[in-house]
């Protein structure tokens, strides 16, 4: 029954990555001002939802890729990339994590960990010790020198997995929406294939990747009207 619920939960979850897919491309035939009267729409229609309710799922490609081009603070982006990553992983430690079914905790590997420094158990890994092993993460990941957000959305990509984050970047030319939905259908590709292994976690991915997509929302809420 178990195996049957997870099956129903990844082909519905594909149903709308495909509605979602659709919607882009449908908004990608309009004009500038479509776009942002578009926006502004849903902005608004998301503003009256209740919080838990919030998909945040249709968005506009242009006005968002114009708007991640405005120039950011540097110096905030690591703190603001760490920030969002610590609320999805969470502090709890975990002892079995992962494919490699290795412990974690702060999102960190132990094997991950070790290769950034850390010699004690993970178990015991303090909070400001886990920012450092994320900054040396981010500095390995040359997340820095891409524009804020996509920063942030590469980021987070790379700490669930580096090989993804490098393609994604490539192969999406660092359009963001790309990025997002590539990464989306990953996922759910991911747990079509091994449902016994990936299927636990498609919940968790796809509510990452939409907060990803709420954070952009909300960048483009404060920033937006700054673009003339």
């Amino acid at each position: 029954m178990g195996l049957y619920t997870e099956l129903l939960d990844i082909i519905i979850l594909s149903k709308m990555a495909e509605k979602r897919k659709n919607d882009l491309s449908r908004l990608s035939q309009t004009n500038e001002t479509d776009f942002q009267n578009l926006l502004k729409e849903n902005l608004t229609k998301i503003n009256t939802l209740p919080q838990n309710n919030i998909k945040r799922n249709v968005y506009n490609p242009v006005v968002i890729n114009q708007i991640f081009e405005l120039s950011g603070d540097k110096d905030k982006c690591f703190e603001v990339a760490y920030d969002f990553v610590l609320k999805q992983e969470g502090d709890r430690f975990v002892q079995r994590d992962g494919i490699k079914n290795e412990s974690s905790k702060y999102g960190i590997l132990q094997s991950t960990a070790k290769e950034f420094g850390y010699k004690g158990d993970i178990k015991h890994m303090t909070k400001e010790q886990a920012k450092i092993i994320y900054k040396k993460i981010w500095d390995k990941s040359g997340a820095g020198n891409l524009s804020y957000p996509l920063s942030i959305v590469y980021f987070d990509t790379y700490v669930n997995s580096p090989t993804m984050a490098k393609k994604l970047l490539e192969k999406s030319g660092g359009d963001i929406v790309k990025f997002l939905d590539m990464r989306e259908q990953r996922y759910i590709r991911l747990s079509k294939i091994r449902p016994d292994i990936f299927g636990v976690y498609l919940k968790g991915w796809i509510k990452r990747v939409d907060n990803l997509r709420a954070m952009i929302i909300d960048y483009g809420k404060s920033h937006g009207t700054k673009k003339t």
